[in-house]
């Protein structure tokens, strides 16, 4: 098989990069993705999980090497954009304030196309839950009303926003099922042969992109500077009120900003219904890394997630248990709240985060613009190759960050096809 561009990963940033590369209608693009392609939104064989934007759905997530919450991601058309809680939070200007020419006034415009094309809105006071409305009242002006990539209850993920409109084009080839093992001569080498391309873009994530070019031959700093967003949660039993009020279950609908942001609260809400919150340090110091077990592409990598190294991180998710008790015992929640569950009143909010900590599902970093990548995304020890996802990300934005992976790869597929 040859192309002139061959994609490799179907998340987010995959689906928009071979959307926009493919239209030019003299450019041949392949899109490869590990996991299953359900096909367009409307030929009705998406799962019933993935369709649903109320809850996560981790039916599709890969094989890890332990049990590690903190690792899941999709293995499917559309990747984590497929799975997720659907929080579409631009971060603050400041956190893309990146060098080589990158910075959130460059992003703006892509950040609204691509809130756009994902048919992005925010949710409104009228449409929440009593348990959130609640907490949004007690957040005062701290609160935020989430923007969400949902139709009514469907999660529109990217393989809906992006691939469905560009499905038909003859230049475009998507090959699902199919597992990239590493990039050698200048070919994309996976479990079902090889794909020759002029060009390879990497959009396996954060995990994924690093392990290919770890494999491909390439030595650190490739998977070094992995961060994600890390914190620790609280659960209280709920009251009878909340049982008799609550009759819809939407996941996450509210957030609550502290410090300017640094920290986020989560109000959560779940069968049952149960009822937590999660505090999570959005600017994390800490950083980690993701290395081979061996150089078999289905051995999953290994990820040191590097949580809390760096002792600010568990004072600023303290700061945030705190905050969530406080919180739970205002006059607007705490009619909803019967007894504190996890991790029980008794225990001390700096204890708690040391030992209860986890991430946020956003990892970012380790093929970081600056640091494996040019501003182009090209890598810059392979010819041809170029990274596109969460991976070019050097930093991590005070925002849930899959809006921030599709403005991203709108730039760089857009600086891709001027050139």
């Amino acid at each position: 098989m040859r192309f002139d561009v061959v994609v490799a990963g179907g998340g987010t940033a995959g689906c928009i990069m071979a959307a926009r590369l493919s239209e030019d209608g003299n450019r041949s693009v392949c899109l490869v993705e590990a996991g299953p392609d359900y096909g367009r939104f409307d030929g009705g064989r998406w799962p019933a999980d993935l369709l649903n934007g109320t809850r996560l759905a981790f039916s599709h997530s890969w094989e890890t090497d332990r049990e590690d919450r903190s690792q899941l991601r999709a293995r499917v058309l559309g990747g984590c954009s497929a799975h997720n809680a659907c929080v579409a939070l631009r971060g603050a200007s400041s956190d893309y304030e990146w060098g080589d020419g990158w910075s959130y006034a460059a992003l703006e415009p892509y950040f609204d196309r691509a809130e756009s094309m994902l048919r992005v809105s925010t949710v409104t006071r009228a449409e929440l839950t009593p348990w959130h409305a609640a907490w949004a009242e007690a957040g005062g002006s701290d609160t935020i009303l989430h923007p969400v990539n949902m139709v009514g209850s469907v999660r529109w993920n990217a393989a809906f926003a992006y691939l469905d409109p560009a499905r038909a084009r003859p230049n475009l080839t998507i090959l699902a099922d199919m597992l990239v093992d590493r990039i050698e001569g200048g070919a994309l080498v996976s479990d079902r042969g090889e794909i020759q391309a002029e060009t390879i873009v990497l959009a396996a994530g954060a995990y994924g992109s690093a392990a290919i070019l770890l494999r491909s031959g390439l030595p650190p700093p490739v998977g070094e500077n992995l961060r994600d967003h890390v914190g620790a949660g609280v659960g209280w039993g709920p009251t009878a009120k909340l049982v008799a009020d609550v009759d819809a279950l939407p996941m996450a609908q509210v957030s609550i900003r502290l410090r300017g942001g640094d920290v986020f609260l989560f109000p959560a809400l779940g069968d049952g219904p149960e009822i937590s919150a999660a505090a999570f340090a959005m600017k994390p110091w800490s950083t980690g890394r993701v290395r081979l077990n061996d150089r078999n592409p289905r051995t999953p990598p290994a990820i040191e997630h590097g949580f809390l190294t760096d002792a600010r991180d568990a004072v600023g998710v303290a700061e945030g248990v705190d905050a969530l008790r406080e919180l739970a015992a205002s006059p607007q929640v705490r009619p909803y709240v019967a007894r504190e569950i996890r991790p029980g009143a008794e225990a001390e909010s700096l204890a708690h985060a040391r030992t209860a900590f986890r991430g946020f599902f956003h990892p970012v970093g380790t093929c970081a613009l600056g640091i494996v990548a040019d501003a182009d995304g090209r890598v810059r020890d392979l010819d041809g190759v170029f990274v596109a996802d969460a991976s070019f990300l050097p930093e991590l934005p005070r925002a849930n960050t899959n809006l921030t992976v599709a403005a991203v790869a709108e730039r760089l597929a857009d600086g891709f096809a001027r050139r």
